[in-house]
């Protein structure tokens, strides 16, 4: 892991190899999880990006609460790539117990992560989420994350009319 690390954090180094790095730390995963635990408040974003990936995997593999709260407090990461791949990891693993910290993140400054928050509140698909949308919808401001939010919008509509046909 380490090696990875100093890969990671190498401004020399080109994104693929950086790339290639993260990747071999997301695979490694649950055997080396403490290490990555730990290099989640690295000085490197690029390293807190990779960690947040690496943490995702596993969660998704061994569903942990250190991991989840790792992901939710990296939704307040200074660097905007850690918030949005936060954002989306928990969307993806659909993480109900982070909505309100996503709810939160439809505010931030930062438009990439106002639609990173939008898209993961789109993927956890819960009817309870759509009046916060509807209100970031109003209040917001960049053409590019309103289209995200109304997606997210519908797409949740969508969602609950067919979950309302089935039963």
């Amino acid at each position: 892991v380490p090696p990875l690390l100093e890969i990671l954090a190498s401004p020399e180094l080109p994104e693929s190899t950086k790339g290639h790095a993260a990747w071999a730390l997301a695979f490694i995963g649950v055997e080396a999880k403490d290490l990555l635990y730990q290099q989640i408040d690295s000085d490197s974003v690029e390293v807190r990006s990779a960690m947040v990936g690496a943490i995702a995997k596993i969660a998704q593999e061994q569903p942990d609460e250190q991991a989840f709260n790792l992901l939710v407090r990296s939704l307040t990461d200074a660097a905007e790539s850690v918030r949005s791949e936060a954002a989306a990891a928990l969307g993806n693993l659909t993480y109900r117990a982070a909505i309100p910290n996503l709810i939160e993140l439809l505010h931030h400054p930062d438009g990439e992560s106002r639609k990173a928050a939008a898209l993961a509140l789109m993927k956890m698909s819960d009817p309870a989420v759509l009046e916060p949308l509807k209100t970031a919808l109003t209040q917001e401001k960049e053409a590019a994350v309103q289209a995200v939010i109304k997606l997210a919008i519908s797409q949740i509509e969508k969602q609950s009319k067919e979950d309302e046909n089935s039963q």
